[in-house]
């Protein structure tokens, strides 16, 4: 994804469709507000642009993120957000978690063919079904003590 394009022009009026707030966890503390806008195709333009917005980092402007389709724009302006939210270096944590999670993942690349994000993929699926694995294997040993204390003494 090339760098999101920053503006200040308030010629259209934005509609925001989605928002949310993250605690900031550093010494300024405080909330940062996360908005993101609905994709439009610009008269003339053959790119789709969606425009995201992070309030309360320093840089409260408008940016916006490009591609061939409303859809694209859309995904590209999610990874916008995260990547500034990274950038900040400050930790920020979504309402109900405890960690400091923003709820912006990381996207699988593909700009480097099919093959290497198929690759990717399977990599994290494996990593999730290894943790899903040991959480299983954590729950039957819990299970297990439960019984074991449960089972009446014959003396």
């Amino acid at each position: 994804m090339s760098k999101p394009q920053k503006t200040t022009s308030k010629t259209k009026r934005i509609r925001w469709m989605a928002e949310r707030r993250l605690e900031r966890r550093d010494a300024v503390g405080g909330i940062v507000v996360v908005r993101v806008g609905s994709p439009e195709l610009p008269p003339g333009a053959q790119d789709w642009r969606c425009p995201f917005v992070v309030l309360g980092l320093g840089d409260d402007s408008i940016q916006f993120a490009y591609s061939i389709d409303s859809m694209a724009a859309l995904q590209n302006a999610l990874t916008g957000i995260r990547c500034t939210l990274v950038q900040s270096g400050v930790p920020l944590r979504w309402e109900g978690f405890e960690e400091n999670i923003t709820g912006f993942q990381m996207d699988v690349p593909f700009a480097h063919g099919l093959g290497f994000q198929q690759h990717l993929e399977r990599m994290i699926e494996a990593e999730i079904e290894e943790r899903a694995r040991l959480f299983r294997e954590l729950i039957e040993r819990r299970k297990a003590r439960r019984k074991a204390r449960a089972k009446p003494r014959t003396e």
